[in-house]
């Protein structure tokens, strides 16, 4: 019995790429489906323009950035930040393994304020669900790795039309973090929403800056996957739930998949 790789390779709609053999829940996707959460890809790439400069925080293994690299092309520019160790580096791997020189990577997590952040060592044979791996700024259990903890202002970007945020559950802290670039340049925002209470959050960060404001549910698996595949590893209802955060001047593209709902 042929034994898998640690870091098995997937064929997916954006290039070929390496993948976490444990993880469950995206490196699974990507094999099986050829694509992780392909709705909210194409409403994020709906949002994107070629040219764009945009981030990618909380990369993990690149699926998103590889998308974004295609939409922006080589006069855009994409910049991935990602803590966990693994994840971290097989999206270098795939950024290169793809030619995409204009993607810049970096190790860190993203906060409201400069400091340092504990993240865990996942086994990447072992079971666990990469995806939703959270960060501590007060240590934590198990082996961890201690990463650089950044703010958006902190890069001093020239330019910056999009950011996809999906931190776990640090997301309204990067909003606190990157006010000066937000402020400045009034990019897209498109933020995971795990809870109520943090939507609330980001309503009162984002609505003084006369953003528009979207809540967004997608599907993880859909049946016109680039693999065909029909059998499903996830429930019928599992998805994500995101903040489309427009500034003014900018509306929502047409036919944008999954479920929308208007917050103001």
């Amino acid at each position: 019995m042929q034994t898998m790789p640690v870091f098995p390779q997937a064929e997916t709609r954006f290039g070929r790429m390496f993948t976490l053999q444990g993880d469950t829940v995206i490196g699974r996707s990507l094999r099986l489906y050829g694509e992780f959460a392909g709705d909210e890809v194409d409403s994020i790439l709906a949002l994107t323009r070629p040219g764009d400069h945009v981030l990618d925080l909380g990369a993990n293994i690149g699926f998103h950035t590889l998308a974004l690299a295609h939409k922006v092309g080589l006069a855009g520019r994409v910049t991935s930040v990602e803590p966990q160790r693994y994840c971290f580096q097989l999206l270098c791997a795939n950024v290169t393994l793809n030619q995409l020189v204009q993607v810049q990577c970096l190790r860190a997590a993203v906060g409201e304020a400069a400091g340092t952040c504990a993240v865990p060592i996942n086994d990447p044979s072992a079971h666990h669900n990469a995806g939703a791996t959270e960060v501590s700024l007060a240590g934590g259990e198990g082996p961890t790795d201690t990463v650089p903890l950044i703010t958006v202002d902190s890069l001093t970007l020239t330019r910056c039309d999009l950011v996809k945020i999906d931190t776990e559950g640090f997301e309204d802290r990067v909003v606190q973090g990157g006010r000066e670039t937000i402020g400045q340049f009034r990019p897209v925002l498109y933020i995971e929403v795990h809870d109520r209470e943090k939507l609330q959050r980001l309503l009162g960060q984002l609505k003084p800056l006369g953003y528009a404001l979207f809540l967004h549910h997608t599907r993880f698996y859909r049946a016109t996957n680039p693999q065909g595949e029909v059998a499903q590893i996830f429930t019928p209802t599992a998805g994500g739930s995101a903040l489309i955060a427009l500034p003014p001047g900018r509306t929502l593209p047409d036919g944008l998949p999954g479920e929308l709902r208007s917050l103001g």
